[in-house]
């Protein structure tokens, strides 16, 4: 009986067997997603109820964990990227930092180069061709409505060197005085001014006033010790030579007063002259303002201008002093 039984069993597990394999494979179906929504609170039997001020807490504390190993890995890089740069050969460390060197250099020479000082090599050239006193020659007041039109000329021996000496136009009013002082104070040397007025100019139009002021101002320079007549040689600023100047000792210097220190020196010496006789006129016509603008067209002069009506160092033949309407009946009867 036992062994019948263990038979039927076994027979009724293989028919059973035998269906399940004659049946098609049934069809995955798949899943649908289910979006999690984040609960409040959270309640499990092996964890705590956490708020969400916890959970927030909790959050943190498992960044600042990230950032932990994000920094160890961090340093772990630093340190493979300095042992790199050491494995670099010692050749190419060395034309790296001579490249270096040599920008820097080049960032120094720019520099300066924006702040270059007129120079003596055109005066040191003229020196060993034997033209011993180089005199400079500059002009100051061509522009302006009013007052006289100034040159003056100075010759600075091989053996002085003026430090700022510049462009006048680039020095303030307080350095122009101060500069003015030491020329003129510094033994060995020669300068002269020489002053066309407002009359004058009116005259002979301002060019040739300029040119005969920068002749009258050549022709005063003269050697403190002997009398004699100097220069040997002229440099004069600008791009036209007067007419009673030789070629062959004298040259135009386009923007001279900004490259050749003897013409930046003359240049100071015309200014700060003409400065001072525009102070002096302000004392006289105060209406007009002088001080301020040295006779220069600002608006404040050409109001008062329109207001007074010209004055004695005003020049007639500048515009809009043309304009008739500027010239007051007082003007016209004195």
């Amino acid at each position: 009986m036992a062994g019948a039984t263990v038979m039927v069993r076994r027979s009724a597990r293989l028919l059973a067997a035998a269906t399940l394999s004659s049946r098609s494979p049934e069809k995955v179906v798949p899943q649908k997603r289910i979006k999690l929504v984040p609960a409040v609170r959270v309640r499990s039997r092996n964890c705590e109820t956490l708020s969400k001020d916890e959970i927030s807490k909790k959050g943190d504390g498992l960044e600042k964990e990230a950032k932990s190993e994000d920094t160890s890995s961090g340093s772990a890089l630093d340190a493979s990227a300095t042992a790199i740069v050491a494995e670099v050969p010692t050749e190419l460390t060395i034309e790296l930092r001579e490249l270096r060197v040599k920008q820097v250099a080049l960032r120094v020479r720019s520099t300066k180069a924006e702040k270059k000082l007129p120079d003596r090599e055109m005066e040191m050239k003229l020196w060993e061709l034997g033209f011993r006193h180089v005199a400079g020659v500059d002009e100051a007041g061509r522009g302006p409505l009013a007052g006289p039109v100034v040159a003056a000329a100075c010759i600075i021996p091989a053996s002085v060197m003026i430090p700022g000496v510049n462009d006048s136009k680039k020095l303030t009013e307080g350095k122009r005085e101060e500069l003015y002082s030491q020329i003129i104070s510094t033994p060995g040397v020669i300068y002269a001014v020489h002053v066309i007025d407002a009359a004058t100019i009116d005259q002979i139009n301002i060019l040739q006033a300029t040119l005969q002021a920068m002749v009258g101002c050549v022709n005063k320079l003269t050697s403190k010790k002997t009398g004699d007549s100097v220069p040997d040689y002229i440099l004069v600023d600008g791009n036209r030579l007067p007419d009673g100047f030789s070629e062959k000792k004298a040259q135009c210097v386009v923007k001279g007063d900004a490259e050749c220190h003897v013409i930046a020196a003359a240049s100071i010496l015309a200014k700060v002259t003409r400065d001072r006789m525009m102070l002096a006129y302000d004392k006289k016509w105060p209406e007009y303002g002088f001080k301020a603008h040295k006779g220069y067209g600002t608006s404040a002069h050409i109001a008062a201008l329109l207001k007074n009506g010209p004055c004695d160092i005003h020049r007639r033949s500048f515009a809009p002093l043309k304009d008739q309407t500027l010239i007051t009946d007082n003007d016209v009867m004195g």
